[in-house]
């Protein structure tokens, strides 16, 4: 199948490969989200809502925005 030095084959056969750059971005980009999430736990939001708050509202910004919370 698929050979060379570009992809890592693991015991269960999947072939995967990820550069450290791209590593190290999706690592920054989580550290960036979750941040963000600790502003919307701060008023009260679960952490699995406080992460979906981030992609529908980004910051909060004041009250108007905790409907978001589920109430």
């Amino acid at each position: 199948m698929l050979s060379g030095k570009r992809f890592l084959r693991r015991a269960d056969g999947y072939l995967a490969y990820m550069s450290k750059g791209w590593r190290w971005f999706l690592v920054a980009v989580f550290a960036l989200w979750t941040v963000l999430a600790l502003q919307w736990t701060d008023l009260g939001c679960d952490y699995p809502e406080a992460y979906l708050a981030v992609l529908r509202f980004g910051t909060p910004e004041g009250l108007e925005f905790l409907p978001a919370c589920g109430g």
